[in-house]
């Protein structure tokens, strides 16, 4: 009745596209049962790399408390590893709020709306690993290409000065995202237990906060580092191709030494964990740019940017655990330190 009320409306002509649209439904680019299969396997390799990295930054947040803030990359560090964490804190709950597995489980707060309430803090907190990274990134460049200025330029009051910067803006653009939605306590129907839930989101609110604190940051900061990574690399083969033909005497008077040579490759390698773990997430954000309905509400792509998503994710849950493995290979210092909390060696 009603598809016959809108097909006399304007011109009198049938309208064949407003019944296609009601008797044909939408059949999804991936099917629900896909996704709960490619989240199952995801989550459950996500699982232990996120136990393994709140462990490892835990680790790497005592070391460099430990060795100090004498230098600025230490501190960028320290503040690194924090980030890391909770990024990968946050990572956890919604790892184990969207597992298949645990969708019915018997607690007071639905699995699914911890999430949902958890999450929204996810793009802040991954953004703010972003700033650093860039930080660090500029910082070491800044030293190869003004070496006798970079002390001048980057001082520890410099740093600690644009990571609290940094960490305001993300408070800022990222506290709507809070306002935006209705948390409701009701009896649950299959536990009959009192239950909070997620009732309500404002999605325009949720863009926009979206957009300010973590599209423009991590689009910003991936650009930076991928930069500042060939350049640092570009660089670093120089140096050492110039160094291999020195003299001894040559190579003490050189402006870069061999310590602020190896503190540039970790910083290339901590870089290059970086933009693998980061440019998943990118390319989800180009594609939904380029194709507006690629995103987890669409009919069609739902299901399919929900598991790409989830798989960005993970990417991002292990360029967040495996820092430690970098600082163990390039740090004497870091290695030395770590034997002196943990193994209760002092020498």
């Amino acid at each position: 009745m009603e598809v016959t009320d809108r097909s006399e409306q304007g011109n009198g002509t049938f309208n064949e596209s407003v019944v296609d649209s009601i008797a044909t439904p939408v059949v999804p680019l991936m099917s629900h049962t896909e996704l709960q299969v490619a989240l199952t396997c995801i989550f459950s390799l996500a699982i232990p790399v996120c136990i393994f990295g709140l462990c490892s930054n835990v680790v790497n947040i005592i070391v460099f408390y430990r060795m100090g803030f004498s230098i600025p990359t230490n501190i960028s560090l320290f503040c690194l590893a924090i980030a890391d964490w909770l990024t990968l804190a946050i990572t956890t709950v919604v790892v184990f709020g969207e597992h298949p597995a645990l969708q019915n489980a018997n607690l007071i707060m639905s699995m699914r709306d911890v999430n949902f309430t958890i999450a929204v803090a996810y793009p802040g907190v991954s953004a703010m690993g972003s700033w650093i990274t860039a930080v660090i990134n500029v910082e070491r460049a800044c030293c190869i290409a003004f070496p006798m200025k970079v002390k001048r330029i980057f001082t520890r009051k410099t740093v600690v000065c644009l990571i609290v910067g940094m960490v305001i803006y993300q408070i800022v653009s990222g506290l709507p995202r809070s306002f935006a939605m209705t948390l409701k306590m009701i009896t649950s129907p299959v536990t009959n237990r009192t239950i909070v839930v997620l009732i309500d989101m404002d999605q325009g609110v949720l863009l926009q906060s979206f957009f300010f604190s973590y599209s423009i940051p991590t689009f910003l900061c991936f650009s930076i580092v991928v930069v500042g990574t060939i350049f640092l690399v570009r660089k670093f083969k120089q140096s050492r191709q110039m160094r291999a033909s020195m003299t001894r005497t040559e190579k003490e008077s050189d402006k870069i030494s061999d310590k602020d040579l190896i503190l540039i490759r970790s910083v290339i390698f901590i870089c290059v964990v970086y933009i693998i773990g980061v440019t998943p997430n990118i390319l989800i954000s180009i594609a939904s740019g380029i194709h507006p309905r690629m995103k987890m509400n669409d009919p069609y792509f739902g299901y399919f940017a929900n598991a790409l998503v989830a798989i960005g994710n993970f990417f991002q849950a292990i360029s967040c655990s495996v820092n430690i493995f970098l600082y163990f290979r390039m740090g004497s210092r870091f290695k030395k330190t770590v034997k002196q909390i943990f193994l209760c060696n002092s020498n």
